[in-house]
């Protein structure tokens, strides 16, 4: 079987133009500077034994792009987090292009805990935009500087905001949240997407249509743990089975220690449901809600998440083509 095609865009990522510039062309695009992750190892020796293992696996190529949805329907567990540190890793250690995806119907705080608050489009905006261009010459918006107008950036990660007037927000349905994944499929080879809590909502069909890989997060107390199970239902019931067997439970400690809970019931109640757990250590800085600044976070922390993007990076050579 021959592999999916190579996204056509590889190699040519771009900052986005300052105001008033043109945008680029493909021919004239930037080649990718090196990632400041695998700069860190200039002039010394790299990292050996089980480390450079973790590393290869991170980079583990893709041959498409391949999407990544994290979810729950509970809020308050780390779900904004997890989408947030995982980009970060993903950015820090890899050479190609990934990007974070707010889809939270309901004013998403994703854009702000990377960038801090600011004013800045949001992918009603992208949606719009390509809308516009594509009357204009058919195929909408075809250049990755010409996406990334309509994104922010932190280190080498984008960040594609949500609406937030809940009006706006909610009618952003479906056929837009699909016309958005196509979109930054033509820029992006890693597209996170940080789901809302509704699993009804027209929108989370259209990310769990074209979802290669889903991360479930659940925190350790009792209530948290129900409504994991409960997402992982309605993600089954929605006629994803193939999601929740492959789906990732990421339970992210936002307590130093789990309180009237025992910990490792709960990880094997999990296993038995889908393919694996992944536990987050705490991280005061993480649950404090501020912007995410990750090299302070504690290296306990962003090496769970390395561990987190390695396992992911595991299937982007097997997994198969999204709808």
């Amino acid at each position: 079987m021959s592999l999916p095609a190579a996204n056509p865009y590889a190699g040519h990522y771009q900052s986005p133009p300052a105001p008033g510039a043109a945008p680029a062309t493909g021919q004239g695009a930037a080649e990718p500077s090196r990632l400041p992750g695998l700069r860190r190892f200039a002039g010394r020796s790299k990292p050996s034994g089980p480390e450079q293992q973790r590393l290869a696996r991170l980079q583990t190529p893709t041959h498409r792009p391949y999407r990544i949805s994290v979810t729950s329907i509970k809020g308050g567990v780390g779900k904004t987090t997890t989408s947030a540190m995982l980009g970060l890793t993903f950015g820090r250690h890899r050479e190609d292009r990934t990007i974070v995806v707010d889809a939270n119907p309901h004013a998403g705080t994703l854009a702000d805990r990377l960038l801090g608050e600011r004013v800045m489009p949001t992918v009603r905006d992208l949606v719009s935009a390509e809308q516009r261009m594509r009357a204009v010459n058919g195929r909408g918006l075809t250049e990755p500087a010409q996406i990334h107008q309509y994104l922010g950036q932190t280190d080498r990660l984008m960040v594609a905001a949500s609406e937030q007037n809940p009006e706006i927000s909610e009618s952003f349905d479906e056929e837009d949240y699909r016309r958005t994944q196509d979109i930054l499929a033509r820029a992006f080879d890693i597209i996170i997407t940080d789901s809302g809590t509704g699993m009804k909502h027209s929108g989370m069909r259209g990310t769990l249509a074209v979802t290669d890989r889903l991360i479930v997060v659940a925190a350790p107390r009792f209530d948290a743990a129900r409504r994991a199970v409960k997402t992982l239902d309605e993600v089954y019931a929605q006629g994803y089975p193939e999601l929740v067997k492959d789906a990732v439970v990421v339970i992210t400690m936002d307590t130093p220690k789990a309180v009237g809970i025992n910990f490792d019931t709960l990880v094997q109640y999990f296993q038995r449901l889908c393919t694996t757990v992944v536990q987050i250590p705490y991280d005061r800085l993480l649950y404090a809600g501020g912007t995410i600044d990750y090299d302070r976070v504690s290296a306990d922390t962003r090496g769970a998440y390395m561990d987190l993007a390695s396992l992911l990076a595991d299937g982007f050579t097997t997994g198969s083509p999204a709808v």
